[in-house]
């Protein structure tokens, strides 16, 4: 049976309480329903955070009046140093999902690349993403099959990382729950310049789990995050109001997608020297520290991620971002974001090629290194100007779709890029 979205939304009696009697004086009824909800609050917040096995939990029914359950609230969020935007990912791994993944992996850096333009008065903000996977059955039931796969982080190589080691497994797909437990552990930043968003993907009924939709979507809303959903599947099927209802409620955009779609970027001429300075670039990394060697080998299998995802343009181009940014393990981004003390610095805690040098040494070839960086960025960035001036006139004169159509990154930027402007960041040529 297909459901069209101007028809009503189905009532789903699992959720829809009876309704309530007319009010009593007798002050002993009084007494016994306040007690009675009291009750229902205090066991329904640790099921919705993962704080009860949910295996054997009965089933906690709410309201869209409810107000979010919070009586253990989380700590307020903390105030950011300056602009950012965080991302947060909540992918369907159930075991119909793997083009889905499969999208996201290949699609990171188009969205990278689509923010590279962005800034808050005059300010560049920080890129954070974070990856949740729910759906799959080889996580535990007692956290409703949902796991967080990489917290918020700046450093892009560990969330491409973290999405190539996820694989698929049939499983109860508990979005509202995920969307609880995204809203309540990630470090949301508060305060101006400061955009919050979530993106849940998924193909089945959205409301499923022991967290009523409704609440979810509260909760998120009182974090301040912005929930974005994308159905994956056909916009005529039964399930699919109710994720564009969860999206309207979280203040978001809802998407439907093709998942089973695999998406290619039309070749260009620029692509092969981009491709090359991609891999050049590395060579202007510095691997330092007790990470230094892991993030080293990291970024080089992340290249090779890239390259057999059909996404190594992609990469290239997000290597001359802002974006990309590694201060964990590279001296050259920690020395400039103020994470290290070149000449305090430890001799073990050198890279190979500075060992034995003096500290003026060290500055001269960290120095160097910046050098070439930017030489190779700045060539990305034109050669990048000149793909997309290649790629609008292919798309012009084809007259109809060379691109991402329907795919997850498309999604992502098209709403990103909306709620961005609405929190008062400029994105492109604005």
């Amino acid at each position: 049976m297909r459901r069209h979205d101007d028809e009503p939304l189905p009532e789903d009696p699992r959720y829809v309480l009876p309704a309530r009697r007319p009010s009593s004086t007798r002050t002993i009824e009084t007494v016994l329903l306040a007690s009675t909800a009291c009750l229902l609050a205090a066991v329904a917040w640790p099921i919705a955070t993962g704080g009860l096995g949910h295996g054997d939990a009965t089933e906690v029914v709410a309201t869209g009046n409810d107000p979010a359950p919070d009586p253990t609230p989380t700590p307020a969020p903390v105030p950011s140093s300056g602009p950012k935007i965080q991302l947060a990912l909540l992918l369907d791994t159930s075991g119909s999902m793997d083009g889905l993944i499969d999208q996201a992996r290949s699609r990171l850096w188009n969205v990278v690349n689509a923010l590279d333009s962005a800034s808050f008065h005059g300010a560049t903000p920080q890129l954070e993403v974070a990856v949740y996977e729910y759906g799959n059955d080889h996580i535990s039931g007692e956290v409703g099959h949902i796991r967080r796969v990489v917290g918020f982080t700046a450093e892009l190589d560990d969330v491409s990382k973290a999405l190539f080691s996820l694989s698929t497994h049939g499983g109860s797909e508990h979005a509202p729950q995920a969307i609880v437990r995204a809203a309540d552990e990630l470090e949301w930043k508060a305060g101006e310049g400061v955009l919050r968003v979530l993106y849940v993907a998924g193909n089945e009924s959205f409301q499923q789990g022991p967290v009523a939709w409704t609440t979810a979507l509260d909760v998120a809303s009182a974090r301040g995050v912005v929930v974005n959903t994308v159905f994956c599947g056909d916009a005529g099927e039964m399930d699919a109001p109710l994720w564009k209802a969860a999206a309207a409620r979280g203040r978001g955009r809802h998407f439907v997608i093709d998942h089973t779609s695999r998406i290619v970027d039309p070749t260009t001429p620029y692509d092969a020297e981009i491709g090359e300075l991609g891999r050049s670039i590395n060579e202007t990394y510095l691997g330092y520290g007790s990470k230094g060697r892991d993030g080293v080998a990291n970024q080089m299998a992340q290249d090779d991620n890239a390259f057999g995802s059909g996404s190594m343009v992609a990469r290239g181009l997000s290597k001359s971002s802002g974006s990309y940014v590694n201060p964990s393990w590279d001296l050259v981004d920690a020395v400039e974001k103020g994470v290290v003390d070149l000449e305090q610095m430890n001799e073990d805690e050198l890279p190979e090629a500075l060992a034995g040098m003096t500290a003026p040494e060290r500055a001269r070839a960290v120095a160097t290194r910046k050098a070439e960086r930017t030489t190779i960025a700045s060539r990305l960035a034109e050669l990048r100007t000149e793909r997309e001036g290649f790629l609008a006139t292919a798309r012009t004169d084809a007259g109809s779709g060379v691109g991402t159509g329907g795919a997850l990154d498309g999604a992502m930027i098209e709403a990103i890029t909306e709620q961005a402007l609405r929190a008062g960041f400029t994105v492109g040529e604005q």
